[in-house]
């Protein structure tokens, strides 16, 4: 099997968005990897320099059979899919991802946040990865929240970042995820 190393790719840049959750109506999701974001997505601006983590988990079930004890069969179980990142930016919408259901409140020196346990908050998510500028991977999360936040470290060596992992749900089709590629060696010919 011959290799091509211009197919490998290394998704260096990009950006992660999503929406305030409060804001009434629809949020249009993007169609393709090159088209501007429609108005209402906000980036959460800088991610740390380990990128952004995705991850998928299924249970299997195994059937053995008496004849031998053989594995027959594995029936899909439980399906899991969450990608795991750290937003290195303290901005209004990495705040309102970070503490759902709390009220924050600008004032004349910055903000205040009256904390409250987080609540579910389930909203769309775009991550966009970048090779270049000609290579692009777009995934459109239409429902996704984070189901896990990790440890807020104050530190005289690294800036405070705030690592979420968001866990995918299915939407009215079915589901999780939606990727668009930018990809001249993927197109139609």
């Amino acid at each position: 099997m011959a290799v091509d190393t211009d197919l490998m790719r290394a998704y260096t840049d990009g950006a992660v968005y999503t929406h305030d959750r409060t804001t009434p109506g629809t949020i249009t999701p993007p169609t393709n990897a090159s088209t501007a974001l429609a108005a209402g997505f906000l980036a959460i601006g800088a991610v740390s320099s380990d990128g952004i983590t995705e991850a998928t988990s299924q249970d299997r079930t195994d059937v053995f059979i008496w004849q031998g004890n053989a594995l027959a069969k594995r029936i899909p179980g439980q399906f899991t899919k969450t990608w795991t990142f750290a937003a290195a930016e303290t901005n209004l919408t990495t705040l309102g991802v970070q503490f759902p259901g709390s009220t924050i409140t600008r004032t004349a020196e910055g903000l205040t946040i009256a904390e409250k346990p987080p609540v579910t908050d389930v909203r769309s998510w775009v991550l966009h990865g970048m090779e270049g500028e000609d290579r692009a991977l777009r995934i459109y999360l239409p429902k996704a929240e984070v189901t896990e936040r990790g440890d807020v470290v104050w530190s005289s060596e690294n800036v405070t970042v705030y690592e979420w992992t968001l866990s995918a749900y299915v939407d009215g089709s079915g589901n999780v995820a939606y990727r668009h590629y930018l990809d001249e060696d993927l197109a139609t010919p």
